[in-house]
């Protein structure tokens, strides 16, 4: 009987110790089932609004950037927070699909900002791809919903009352696929059509490099050029629109792998975009998935001529020395 005990104790002992997670929280490595092990199960449907995205979360949610990074590179949430500013990050919960693909919800979190992303690793658990789920609004006007149903849709809303009471909605859907990224497969609307005139983030930037330079076809399909940090790296901005009401824009840093030849990658992204420039062209074509820039209907593709710059007047140069 005591020896029947003794089997029996020692046996929930290995069960508990088992089912006991690793903390997070600190600095020592972990390997990558334990990481996942971390997040809790979460039954779908799931949704999460901005109300509740700023909801303070328990301290055993805890995962140090350290643990992180060994697994998810911080170029998901960099441009959200920037280089200078390191938010706090807590598991939400998980999603697992059997001989498939592992979603992880994971908040980062500052004072100011809160925003909930989705993670998607292979079934060898390596990572693959990863996007914004909802954010902290502060706009009472507005309200930002992220969701995930049985068929593992991802859905982002959003709802605005107008000055004239009139209620709008946007709708973003989108699914993970075999190429390794989210693409959008719906967009919903009912808000007006506002022509606006494109806005360009770097136009501002210098363009000494030979490269540099606007290349377009019309006022709503260019890509501008500037330079990059050094000889072999370029700034770029292409943006399209097309009559199939097809849309697509993506900002970035292309390196040179040959003279006239510049290519975008980025660590945790998918897509790689190719600048190609000849004779006062560039073509620009995809050569891997960029389906999260872009409508699931259009691509990245066509050849867009140099515009040219304008002539300084050497008089009014002159007077201003």
């Amino acid at each position: 009987m005591q020896k029947f005990l003794t089997i029996c104790v020692a046996t929930l002992i290995l069960l508990a110790c088992k089912s006991r997670k690793k903390d997070l929280s600190g600095e020592e490595p972990v390997d990558i089932n334990d990481f996942i092990e971390f997040f809790q199960e979460l039954p779908l449907p799931y949704a999460i609004a901005d109300t509740q995205i700023n909801r303070k979360l328990p301290d055993s949610l805890l995962i140090s950037t350290k643990i992180l990074s060994q697994f998810v590179p911080d170029s998901v949430y960099s441009n959200d927070y920037g280089k200078n500013t390191q938010p706090k990050f807590y598991a939400l919960g998980k999603i697992e699909e059997k001989d498939k693909e592992t979603y992880l919800l994971i908040k980062a979190a500052t004072l100011a900002r809160q925003m909930a992303y989705i993670l998607c690793f292979d079934k060898e658990k390596n990572f693959k791809a990863a996007m914004p789920l909802v954010r902290n609004n502060p706009d009472h006007r507005k309200s930002i919903t992220g969701s995930i149903d049985k068929r593992l849709i991802i859905t982002t809303s959003q709802t605005q009352k107008a000055s004239d009471g009139q209620n709008y909605y946007k709708l973003n859907a989108y699914v993970y696929n075999s190429a390794g990224v989210f693409t959008l497969i719906k967009i919903e609307s009912n808000e007006p059509v506002v022509p606006k005139e494109v806005y360009n983030p770097i136009d501002t930037f210098s363009k000494n490099n030979k490269l540099s330079g606007d290349y377009v076809q019309n006022k709503k399909n260019f890509v501008s050029i500037r330079d990059g940090k050094d000889a072999k790296r370029i700034l770029f901005f292409v943006h399209f629109e097309r009559q199939d009401d097809c849309s697509g824009e993506l900002k970035g840093e292309a390196a040179l792998v040959k003279p006239n030849v510049a290519q975008y990658r980025q660590t945790g992204d998918a897509c790689v975009l190719q600048l190609a420039f000849s004779a006062n062209k560039v073509t620009v074509s995809e050569v891997q998935g960029c389906g999260n820039y872009r409508g699931i209907k259009c691509f990245f593709e066509g050849t867009y001529a140099k515009k040219k710059e304008p002539v300084k007047d050497k008089k009014k140069t002159q007077a201003k020395k």
